[in-house]
């Protein structure tokens, strides 16, 4: 091949190496964050207080009539197992259970992802007395249906900034703390605990954990058919645990006990 047809060959091979490029440049681009167009006009602590005036007055179960919008981050799903069909989400001002049936909801609503709802033609209720955001089953709270998810639910952005727990003792655990991501420190699990698997294979188990003041907390986990990690062992020593502050009616005690949910076992530090 003489000169003159190197270099048409040549810029035949660079023109097409830039077509080629902009052509992936152009299949490839990043897609815009997602921008729901509205913006929260209700705090997630003034739900609950609605919950509180209107709804709890009602008989704990009612639709929310009113143009409520919310907006928190997630700090749990059902990534790991331990909880099922729900996210938990929060603002700087608390935070509030949200009931959706649909399986892999962390493939949508990961830990995070900011989330506005609009919650009017929503219900509140309690399951087990934590309440929840939801939808009407026989009268109950249930699971808003697949097909409305995306009437309420809608993504704003990408997830950003990983949530950041906040640190609580026992002893002054606080009801706007429910459904919030919090820490605690300088804890040991049970004796009894120790060594044994988080749960049973068909059934949930509860091992509690203890402050240096005896104070103690439940610490839930769902049976191991369901939540792979309950087949692990619970830990010894001293340490760090973060998770999902809740409350549940004891039939024995007769009164609201709090509870502990992890959502995997990176919510433990320090143990041995």
């Amino acid at each position: 091949m003489n000169i003159i047809g190197k270099i048409f060959a040549s810029l035949l091979l660079i023109t097409g190496l830039t077509y080629f490029t902009a052509c992936v440049k152009g299949n490839f681009d990043t897609p815009p964050p997602p921008n729901p167009g509205f913006s929260p006009n209700t705090t997630i602590a003034q739900l609950n207080q609605y919950y509180k005036n209107t709804i709890v007055p009602m008989g704990g179960f009612g639709s929310i009539n009113q143009n409520m919008i919310i907006g928190g981050v997630v700090v749990a799903n059902d990534s790991s197992g331990n909880i099922y069909k729900q996210i938990y989400i929060q603002d700087n001002t608390g935070g509030i259970c949200v009931s959706l049936n649909q399986d892999d909801l962390y493939t949508t609503y990961m830990v995070g992802q900011t989330v506005y709802i609009k919650c009017q033609g929503l219900y509140l209720g309690n399951y087990d007395s934590l309440p929840e955001l939801g939808y009407n089953n026989a009268g109950a709270i249930g699971q808003i249906p697949e097909t409305s998810i995306s009437s309420y639910l809608f993504l704003d952005g990408y997830p950003q900034n990983y949530p950041t727990p906040k640190l609580v003792t026992i002893s002054t655990f606080s009801r706007s703390e429910i459904s919030t991501l919090v820490r605690l420190d300088s804890m040991h699990f049970e004796t009894v605990s120790v060594g044994q698997p988080w749960a049973l294979p068909t059934t949930a188990e509860s091992r509690y954990l203890d402050d240096k003041y005896g104070n103690s907390v439940d610490v839930y986990t769902s049976a191991s058919e369901y939540c792979p990690f309950a087949t692990s062992l619970v830990p010894g020593g001293v340490g760090s645990v973060t998770g999902i502050l809740s409350v549940y009616y004891d039939a024995n005690s007769s009164k609201l006990e709090w509870q502990l949910t992890i959502r995997d076992l990176n919510d433990l530090k320090g143990f041995n």
